[in-house]
């Protein structure tokens, strides 16, 4: 498997159907849905062949991968990073998740900041943007140790989720 090494423990590497066992085992954690906004919860196998099928027919639409899986030294995948919406143009919406059990070591920060460095060198990008919801402080710190500007201090009612209005911070 082809793969792009963030350190001695953690690679970058497609999202393939051998994946969707993890997907399953860790997007069914509460915290990571609370604080997405497409990852369904409870989370399914089903769920899982979708986006594994989505991430397939992006990577054909755009001639290369745009999403990559993050995997842990037994090459399991143990989060997601990659341009959510696709690549439009000259600019592209990052989005990420990664395991509980890996939270606050410096992962996502390693993943997201190579993803950026992809987009700006080999997709040709000038703009690469990142929403945050207002109550995700860590995803806001992962953002900002990657280097992105605050831009708009809060949009307020922006997502609606369950139900309920969210502000967000981009």
């Amino acid at each position: 498997m082809d793969f792009i090494r963030l350190n001695e423990h953690i690679t970058l590497s497609e999202i393939t159907p051998k994946d969707i066992d993890s997907f399953v085992e860790f997007l069914n954690e509460k915290e990571i849905y609370i604080n997405t906004l497409t990852i369904p919860f409870p989370y399914t196998k089903e769920n899982s062949e979708w986006f594994v099928s989505f991430v397939k027919k992006n990577k054909k639409e755009h001639g290369r991968i745009i999403n990559w899986a993050i995997r842990n030294k037994e090459e399991k995948l143990i989060g997601v990073v990659g341009f959510d919406n696709g690549i439009d143009g000259h600019k592209a919406e990052i989005g990420y998740w990664l395991a509980k059990p890996y939270w606050k070591k410096g992962i996502m920060s390693e993943a997201v900041k190579k993803i950026c460095e992809i987009g700006f060198n080999e997709f040709g990008l000038s703009r690469i943007t990142a929403n945050v919801f207002e109550q995700y402080i860590g995803s806001a710190r992962v953002v900002e140790k990657c280097g992105f500007t605050l831009e708009a201090a809060c949009l307020k009612n922006y997502y609606k989720k369950d139900g309920k209005l969210y502000a967000k911070t981009i």
